[in-house]
């Protein structure tokens, strides 16, 4: 009888001490991104654990997960850890395969060029001469995207794409009348110049549908900026306005061929519906905004007053 006690309470403080064991949390300094590979064993799991010190043994957690006969559904990829975790939470987490996903960013103003060197930047699996996305200014919708380890650039691209199809086509249907745009291409390739301008947007836009209507010449900066490409050393030069490009718009008149970076709803929404002034002409003022003009006149002595002065 007192042997059958002492077995029952041994078993209890086994019982007791090895739910302590699975619910103790071990404590981690650094947070740590765990890539768990595909067709991995649960002792290779155990081991992995235990190296990046999250488990105080791998035979405690190889244990626990056959006793709940997990040890075969735990998935692969990559988790992230930034705080004490248990062989309770551990195995929970992969189990349900609460992934790290990564995060790649599209800024609005940015150029293909830069979206391309994002291919070679991130974990993300650069497939872009395979795809079937003809890549082109414009045509992507700047925001965050999420991704896991493994999967590819154009899928990313993709995404974007048609979030900006779906969102352009929106605006573009309920544009004001009397635009002088033939199509949405055009558009957002007024709005991607608009993007590059500053902050007033509506108004940039209203001055540039004005000059558009009148036949003037857009007179742009950031379009000779990107007709200069990698020749563009950080200021513009007078001879750098002579450059022969269909970009340059201080040489040509109306629109480029088509957009010069990626264009936010913002840009693009000024260009559809811009604010209807008088003004043609318009300079910075050094502080983030413009100073808008009505006449050649006045123009010129706002760019004396802002630019030559100031210099």
């Amino acid at each position: 009888m007192n042997n059958l006690k002492f077995i029952s309470i041994s078993l209890i403080y086994f019982a007791v001490f090895s739910l302590i064991l699975v619910h103790f949390k071990v404590s981690k300094e650094s947070s740590v991104i765990l890539d768990i590979p595909k067709g991995s064993s649960i002792s290779l799991i155990s081991n992995i654990l235990f190296d990046e010190g999250l488990i105080l043994s791998p035979v405690l957690f190889k244990t626990y997960t056959r006793l709940t006969l997990s040890d075969n559904k735990l998935q692969a990829g990559e988790y992230f850890f930034n705080s004490p975790q248990s062989a309770y939470t551990l195995n929970k987490k992969l189990l349900e395969g609460d992934f790290y996903y990564r995060k790649l960013t599209l800024l609005p103003g940015s150029s293909l060029k830069t979206i391309l060197n994002l291919a070679n930047s991130t974990s993300l699996v650069n497939d872009l001469e395979y795809t079937e996305i003809t890549l082109e200014e414009g045509i992507f919708y700047p925001d965050t995207y999420y991704y896991l380890k493994g999967e590819t650039f154009s899928s990313i691209l993709f995404q974007s794409h048609m979030r900006w199809k779906e969102i352009s086509n929106e605006l573009w249907e309920s544009r004001n009348d009397d635009l002088p745009y033939a199509n949405i291409k055009e558009a957002t390739t007024l709005a991607s110049i608009i993007e590059k301008e500053g902050v007033e947007k509506e108004t940039i836009a209203g001055v540039f549908v004005n000059r558009l209507k009148l036949n003037m010449k857009l007179q742009s900066d950031p379009t000779v900026i990107y007709a200069l490409g990698d020749n563009f050393d950080g200021d513009i030069k007078r001879k750098d306005l002579r450059i022969d490009s269909p970009y340059n718009t201080y040489r040509y008149r109306g629109l480029p061929p088509g957009p010069i970076s990626i264009v936010s709803e913002d840009s693009l929404r000024a260009a559809l519906k811009p604010k209807e002034t008088d003004y043609l002409y318009f300079v910075s003022m050094g502080n983030g905004f413009h100073k808008f003009s009505k006449t050649l006149t006045d123009h010129n002595k706002a760019v004396l007053e802002y630019q030559i002065n100031e210099r």
